[in-house]
Formats: C-alpha cells, structure tokens, sequence
C-alpha cells in the first residue's frame, strides 16, 4: 500500500473521531431546495404537501467517507382561521466510524401577511448513535503498528440514545426568503458503552436568497446563501441559479475552501422534481477524492382541494 494512501486512511479515521466534537450535520448543497431539513419553520412553505428523498455521498473513491439520507413528509392544515404545518423526518447520517439515525416530529405555526409569511417552527425526536469502532483499525505497515487497545477508540461496536430540540424562524414570499435556526438546542452527552461520550454541540444555521426577475419574465436569477456553524468549525455556501419557469433551473455554487458546486433540477411532471449536484473538491482533497453526489426527488401536491360550492341555484334561474 502506497503511504499517501495509508496517511489518508489514518487521516479519514482522525477525522471521523474529530467529527464527534464538531460538525455533528450533514449539508447538502442543494440547501435552497431542502430548507426544512435545517429549519422545521419552513415546511409547508407552498402550502402543500410535500414527500421528499435526499441522498449525499461526499468523497467518491474514500472508504468510510460521509453519506448522508433524508426522508420527509410535511403537510400545511388549519385550524379554524390559523395556518399550521406538520411533518416527520427521517436522518441516516453516516460519517468515519459513526452512524447517527434520528427521527423527528416538525411543526410550524404560520403567520400570513400580504407581504408574505413568517413561520416559527420546531423539531423534536430521538437520535440513535452508533460508533463501530472495529472499522477504525488501520492494516500493520511499515508507517503504522495498529493499536488495537487504543482507549480513544471504542472496541466493537457501541451505540447511545439522545433526545434532540431545535427551533427555527423563516419567512418567505415571491420574491425572497431568510430563515435562521438552532440545531440541537439542548445540547448532548451520548453515553456509547461504559466509557465513551459523544458530544453533540449546539449549531446555528442562516439561509437567504432572491429571486431577479430577468428581461424575459420566463428566466429568474436566484443567489441565494447558507451559513452553518457550531462555534467550533463553520460553513457557508453561496450559489446562483437560473430559474426557466420554475420548470428547470441549472446553476453553480461555491462552498469556502471546500467546494464547487454544479447543478441542474426538473420538474419531470407537475408537482416531482429531480434534482442532482456534483461537488469538485476546491483543495487537496481532489488529488484523492472523484467529488462528492447529491440527488433528491421531491412531489408536491394539493391534499385540500377546493370544496364543491353546494349552494342551491334556484329554479327559476334552471
């Protein structure tokens, strides 16, 4: 085995054990289109119903690099004259020798203006956190002798059960959307094992774009932004689509010191979209990574048709 190979290993295994006490969260670069995954008051933002499938897969050609799976279904509802929306999501996010499962129940409490909408939402469920620590073992080399009684790695494989919180503003209308959010508000301890704690940190994200009406009323411009931090590492992202009748768009996008980004999406037929981006590695890492995927499919739809006016025409009228 080459030693760049082997350094890269040992590094990916660090990084995992290092991801415990920072990043706890996926990102996904096609954020504008799966806000509620990072803010729940934006579900029900079109006030309809939405089902929606992400995957991401970072670091094409690394073993144990990070994937993450979202599955999500929110609906809008009232109550009398009041606008709610509710939902549940499912995360499987696998990073290094971690895998972190969560569900958790969304609601959003809706405000309408004419000027738009401000919604103030929350999540809550349980995480479930695996650590497989027979997958961190690095080969006997001539650069390395494996320690297998290790006491900063977890012998076999451990798991631990969390409650998690996290709350959100956002509003939107035709033309724009800001929303700023916190993850894991209560902050965690998962007990894996005897001996091992796995610190959840509290993070904070902020998403804003707009949309610029172009010469062609067909054709939109649509930067938008994303920060993500924890206070201990932080990310952002700035992208720019082109927007063909909310039927197509295509753009690109730049992660700092990290990624660029290339995307394109339908509308394959009247409420499901598709979506893919390609991420290209803006460091070191593109000498040993072919990018990084993402795809989603998405279907919205109106569960609250219009009721049937049954107001009597009189005969003399028929």
């Amino acid at each position: 085995m080459q030693p760049k190979k082997i350094l890269l290993i040992i590094a990916i295994s660090l990084l995992s054990i290092h991801y415990s006490a920072a990043q706890f969260d996926g990102i996904y670069s096609q954020y504008m289109h799966i806000k509620h995954f990072y803010n729940p008051a934006a579900i029900g933002e079109q006030d309809l119903m939405k089902i929606m499938v992400a995957q991401r897969l970072d670091w094409i050609g690394i073993k144990n690099a990070p994937k993450t799976t979202l599955f999500t279904v929110n609906t809008p509802f009232k109550v009398g004259k009041t606008h709610h929306a509710a939902g549940i999501q499912f995360v499987n996010d696998v990073f290094g020798i971690f895998a972190n499962q969560q569900i958790n129940a969304q609601y959003a409490y809706k405000f309408k203006f004419e000027y738009g909408t401000l919604s103030i939402g929350a999540n809550i469920g349980v995480l479930n956190l695996i650590c497989y620590g027979d997958s961190a073992k690095i080969v006997e080399s001539d650069y390395h002798t494996p320690a297998n009684n290790d006491p900063a790695i977890p012998i076999g494989t451990q798991s631990g059960v969390g409650f998690d919180l996290s709350a959100g503003v956002y509003f939107s209308n035709s033309t724009w959307f800001a929303g700023i959010s916190i993850l894991h508000a209560p902050g965690a301890d998962i007990k894996l094992g005897d001996k091992y704690d796995f610190k959840i940190n509290q993070a904070i994200t902020a998403v804003g774009g707009y949309n610029i009406k172009m010469n062609n009323p067909d054709y939109q411009l649509k930067p938008s932004a994303l920060l993500y931090t924890d206070f201990i590492s932080w990310q952002a992202q700035i992208s720019l689509l082109l927007d063909y009748k909310d039927k197509f768009w295509g753009g690109l996008a730049y992660s700092i010191q990290d990624a660029i980004s290339f995307s394109f999406g339908a509308e394959i037929i009247d409420g499901l979209q598709l979506g893919y981006c390609y991420d290209l590695p803006a460091s070191s890492m593109i000498t040993a990574t072919h990018g990084s995927h993402e795809l989603y499919l998405s279907y919205d739809f109106n569960i609250f048709k219009p009721k049937y006016n049954q107001k009597h025409k009189s005969i003399r009228i028929l």
